[in-house]
Formats: C-alpha cells, sequence, structure tokens
C-alpha cells in the first residue's frame, strides 16, 4: 500500500481540474453540490485515424446539451491513433474546427480531446490516504483531491498520467464504499484504476492541436468518452464490456459494479479490414475501403455465388471483378481473429466466462453487416450495437456507432465542467511503500507476439 502525501491544491494538474459534479471521469457521484445553470460552450475534437471531428454544442447543466455545429473531416497524419505526421493533422485538425466555428457563427479557442494508442498503459492502485482523516470526516475537497493524490503518486518517469478513476474507498477497514463523503474516519484507503501514457505521443498530439489555433482544455481516454455516450448506468453496475472498433485501434473498457475494472487497446482497427482486401487483390486503398462499406459482410453464406465487386487494381488501368464471397471470407477471418484478443483481454480483466457478459459494440466497424451475429457466436450472446444515447439533442448523422467518442467528449466536457490540461512537469509526489501496496502496471497490453503479427500483415 503506498501512502500518498496531500496535492497541491490548485485547481488544476497534469491531467485535468477535478469536477465536484465527477472527479476526473470517475464514477458520477451525488456529492451534494450544484453548479450554476449557466449556458455553456463546449468544442470536442476527436483526432482519429480516418477522421476529424469537431463538435460545437452548448450546455446548461450536467446532464443535457445541445450540439449546434459540427465537422467530419477525412484524416492524415494519424496512424493507429498516433500523430505520425504533425504538419498534416494539424491542417486536418485546422480544417474541422475552422468548418466547425464557422457553422455555429461564434469563435473557438480551446477544445476536448481525445486520446488512444498502445503507448496507453493502466495500473491498478490501492492507497492509503492519511491526509484524509485528519479532520476526522471526509469531507467533499477530499474526494475532490483524492485522484489528484493517486495521480501525483502514480506519476514517474516516462509516463503521463491521463486519468485516476477512483473505484471504491476502505474507512476504518470497512471496504467497498462508494461514497465516503460525510462518514467519520481515522483512516481511509482507496483502489484506483491509473491511466497514464507516453509524454512524447502527449506532447505530439497536443502541440498539433495547439497549432491548429486551439488550446487543450484536457485529454480524455477514448474508450471512457466512448462509454459516457453509449453505455447507460444500469449496464455499467451489471457489467459490461464496452468494445470501440475505431480506424486505428480497437479500444475496450469494462465495468462492473459501476466503476472501471479494465481497459485496453488493441492495435487492430477498421484499417486492417480494409488493408485486408487491398493485399488479397492489389486493390488501391480507396476501391477496397468502398467495396468494405458498400458490400462488405461477415455473412459469408448470406452471400450470391454469383456477385462481384469492382476493384481498382494498383498500377492498372483496367478494374478487377471479385466475388463478393471471397470479401465477405476476408472480413470474417480478420473479425473473428479480433474476437479472439477481445476475449483474452476480457478473460485476463477478470472474467471466467464470456459467454454471457454483455458487450456493446461501437465504432464504425460495429456496424459492418454480420458483426453482431458472428460476436453471438464467438464470444458472447448478450450483444448489442451501441449508438450515442439520447442525453444529448443529436443531429442525425451523429446517431451513429461510429460518432460514439465525438460525442461523449461533449458528454464528459458536460459532467467535467472544470477540467483543465497542463504537462506534468513538477516534482513527483511523495510516496512511502509498504508491503501492503498492491500494484499492477500493464503497458500497452500487447496480445500474443504470434497473433499480433497475423492481425497486423500487411
Amino acid at each position: 500500500m503506498t501512502q500518498v502525501t496531500p496535492a497541491n491544491s490548485s485547481s488544476s494538474s497534469l491531467f485535468g481540474t477535478v469536477s465536484r459534479a465527477r472527479p476526473f471521469g470517475g464514477r458520477r457521484r451525488d456529492l451534494g453540490q450544484s453548479r450554476p445553470q449557466n449556458v455553456r460552450t463546449i468544442v470536442a475534437v476527436d483526432v482519429g485515424t480516418t477522421k476529424v471531428c469537431t463538435i460545437v454544442a452548448e450546455s446548461t447543466s450536467h446532464e443535457r446539451a445541445q450540439v449546434i455545429a459540427y465537422n467530419i473531416t477525412p484524416s492524415k497524419g494519424i496512424t493507429k491513433g498516433n500523430v505520425t505526421d504533425v504538419s498534416q493533422a494539424g491542417a486536418a485538425i485546422r480544417q474541422s474546427v475552422s468548418a466547425a466555428s464557422r457553422k455555429a457563427a461564434t469563435p473557438v479557442s480551446s477544445a476536448y480531446v481525445g486520446i488512444t494508442g498502445t503507448h496507453v498503459s493502466f495500473q491498478d492502485r490501492y492507497d492509503r490516504i492519511n491526509w484524509a482523516a485528519t479532520k476526522g470526516v471526509i469531507t467533499l475537497d477530499d474526494i475532490i483531491n483524492v485522484p489528484r493524490s493517486i495521480a501525483g503518486a502514480s506519476a514517474r518517469s516516462g509516463r503521463h498520467v491521463i486519468h485516476a478513476l477512483t473505484r471504491t474507498y476502505t474507512l476504518d477497514g470497512q471496504s467497498g464504499i462508494q461514497n465516503p463523503l460525510g462518514m467519520h474516519t481515522k483512516r481511509m484507503e482507496v483502489e484506483s484504476h491509473v491511466i497514464s501514457a507516453q509524454p512524447t505521443l502527449v506532447k505530439k498530439l497536443t502541440e498539433t492541436v495547439r497549432k491548429s489555433g486551439l488550446d487543450v482544455n484536457a485529454l480524455v481516454f477514448q474508450p471512457v468518452a466512448s462509454a459516457e455516450a453509449v453505455l447507460t448506468e444500469a449496464e455499467k453496475s451489471e457489467g459490461v464490456a464496452l468494445v470501440d472498433i475505431g480506424g486505428g485501434t480497437t479500444d475496450l473498457i469494462i465495468f462492473q459494479q459501476g466503476v472501471v475494472q479494465y481497459t485496453s487497446v488493441i492495435p487492430v482497427g477498421g484499417f486492417q479490414f480494409t488493408n485486408d482486401i487491398c493485399i488479397a487483390f492489389d486493390a488501391t486503398y480507396e476501391s477496397a475501403e468502398a467495396a468494405k462499406l458498400d458490400h462488405g459482410t461477415t455473412d459469408v453464406l448470406g452471400t450470391k455465388p454469383s456477385e462481384e465487386v469492382t476493384l481498382s487494381i494498383e498500377g492498372r488501368e483496367w478494374p478487377r471483378n471479385i466475388l463478393r464471397r471471397d470479401i465477405a471470407q476476408l472480413l470474417k477471418d480478420r473479425a473473428v481473429e479480433l474476437l479472439r484478443l477481445i476475449r483474452i483481454k476480457m478473460i485476463e480483466s477478470g472474467i471466467e466466462n464470456t459467454d454471457d457478459f454483455k458487450v456493446v459494440l461501437t465504432g464504425g466497424t460495429a456496424k459492418l453487416p454480420g458483426m453482431e451475429n458472428l460476436v453471438r457466436d464467438n464470444l458472447t450472446i448478450d450483444v448489442r450495437i451501441g449508438s450515442p444515447n439520447s442525453r444529448l439533442e443529436l443531429p442525425v448523422v451523429l446517431q451513429e456507432p461510429e460518432y460514439a467518442t465525438s460525442i461523449g467528449l461533449v458528454t464528459w466536457a458536460m459532467r467535467n465542467p472544470d477540467a483543465s490540461f497542463e504537462d506534468f512537469s513538477g516534482p513527483e509526489e511523495r510516496v512511502e511503500e509498504s508491503a501492503q501496496y498492491e500494484s499492477k502496471d500493464v503497458a500497452s497490453q500487447a496480445p500474443p507476439k504470434r497473433m499480433l503479427e497475423r492481425l497486423l500483415r500487411r
């Protein structure tokens, strides 16, 4: 167990300012304090491998907002969620933000930005918070400062903390407490899930956003955002795995008893599905992507033997006709491999039997015809496709699974109105180790090497 010293009481930190409504994106609790119902403009920028989506919304509470403008621009300079070309990525962000700002008829200067990638790692902690018990009773400020202190204690060379998500509290030996506000104690301990990232890649992302003319309000781990938009509180309480299949990665976040139990990033997304078609038939990426979107399915037997799809071929003037069934078989094989990895991750999280554990699919590839049935056959019988929920007043185009992260960023910002971002440049939080300290730190949670080589073949 780690004994954590008090954090600086200023409102900002390396991973954002805690909200009295929802500390650092952790589980929302009624902490007994309301905020003024002023109209607030929220800008969210989802920088993905295939698209940049900018949303401008107006919020009057922690629960309701209206989207007043949005823009979707093809992404460039992003690979598997990471910035690989600052100039190209910055230009795409600038184009998307400028277009959304014009539609909203309002200038924008800062935004909430999503982050993912295999450089993200995860640590389970169990810490003793001595300073919180000095007054004998747990106050609102104590609860607000707990995630900040945990993040400070978690910060170490080579990592940048994004979230410190509290799970449960233990007061004087009584465990499993979710909201200790007002409780008397002489000793408080807290179980948490800490999400951190590689500082150089964090810097690349934030500098790219800033070069497009925006300050960064806060970075939000993408599956944390997607969960805000897609999952219900009942699902989080009963147990659910959210699988967000994006363009470059598949993000996994598992909730049990209402709190985050596990997170992971798998370096496989919609790009690999399209790339399989390119490799198998020497097709151009553009025609392979169009074939996937217009004719793709994982239901091989549901295709007609004579159906054909026309593909443009690299280096050839004339296109080539391919059996749709052959494309379907490629997509099915890729999907089954991905589901095997997801099963491995779910078992790693402590789920002994995935057959009836609820899974919610979101992200663009979740819409691939036959995908939901394939999950039932290979992972769990309890599955649904997750689209952004009705908490926001959304245009029809944004009510699709591929915009779960984008809408989730707005929802997260609504519930964390004071969040801010600053680079961690101060000294590490002083901690005192004891024999009871428990920690599991998993860097990128990579899949088995042979399976990963097959999944990432080019």
